[in-house]
């Protein structure tokens, strides 16, 4: 086996769950996943047998709320999304430091341009991602090396 494929087998990264989400996604798991019509970001997946999770490879979640209203009002107190809690999805970003054109001395602020209260940078290069991210994914598409992943809390 190569040793990049080795390493790749061991790592299983987990998918990004909707915000404003309650204890519990089981009941997702059954629902019409009525969320991913009205995201206006177009990032809400839903397949048969799991729950809607997050895709951020065009956009980033802008936090509007209609995927917690619209589940609120279909399902009632069995809802798993809650429109009353915090704007966070149990996330954080990542950047690779490998493929990051700032980390190779490029002058390039792609992400902090999103995302200024979240990325910070060590004078023109050396991104960093702070505490204060909200794992919304909206500096994973203007990367221009797809060096920003956006990966699940466990």
């Amino acid at each position: 086996m190569p040793f990049k494929r080795f390493f790749k087998s061991k790592t299983k990264e987990l998918p990004v769950f909707l915000p404003y989400q309650r204890a519990s996604n089981d009941f997702c798991n059954e629902c019409f996943g009525e969320c991913t019509s009205v995201c206006k970001e177009e990032i809400i997946i839903k397949k048969v047998g799991i729950p809607p999770y997050l895709n951020f490879n065009t956009s980033g979640c802008v936090f509007c709320k209609k995927c917690a209203q619209v589940c609120y009002e279909t399902y009632g107190e069995e809802s798993v999304l809650d429109p009353s809690l915090e704007d966070k999805i149990q996330a954080y970003a990542r950047i690779d430091v490998l493929s990051c054109l700032a980390y190779h001395q490029v002058i390039c602020s792609s992400c902090r341009d999103r995302c200024k209260d979240a990325i910070k940078f060590s004078g023109m290069f050396y991104p960093e991602v702070l505490e204060t991210c909200t794992g919304c994914g909206l500096c994973v598409s203007v990367c221009p090396k797809d060096s920003i992943s956006i990966l699940a809390r466990e």
